[in-house]
């Protein structure tokens, strides 16, 4: 399966050479949304499509709670056990402050903007 066939209903996804910008379309992480699924989709790019590569777009996402944490973490788990990695850009303050607080600011990687998570992003070796 290719990626342009994967149609998912919580991301919006661009290629950018070997890295897959990957935006959130919904503006709460949180139960009112069907995290689950969200889950999936994120978790597809990894272990169906091969991604090596993501930047996450948290642009959209005004708040998120400890199950949207847990899917953020999962995502960076997953990311490291096949070798890639994941950047996170664009956090609302909400977002920001909820990662300080939780101390996953230093867990994860973030960066200011997609062009910053591009650029922090390793390269694979």
């Amino acid at each position: 399966m290719l990626l342009s066939e994967f149609t998912p209903k919580y991301l919006r996804l661009e290629q950018a050479n070997d890295t897959v910008v990957v935006g959130v379309a919904v503006d709460l992480l949180t139960e009112d949304v069907n995290l689950e699924q969200f889950g999936h989709e994120l978790f597809a790019l990894v272990e169906q499509f091969g991604c090596r590569r993501l930047v996450v777009n948290l642009g959209e996402v005004r708040m998120v709670t400890s199950a949207g944490l847990g899917k953020l973490i999962t995502l960076h788990r997953k990311m490291h056990r096949h070798r890639g990695s994941v950047c996170f850009c664009h956090l609302q303050e909400s977002v920001e402050d909820v990662l300080r607080t939780s101390r996953l600011i230093t867990y994860l990687q973030v960066a200011a903007d997609v062009p910053a998570a591009l650029a922090a992003l390793p390269r694979p070796s």
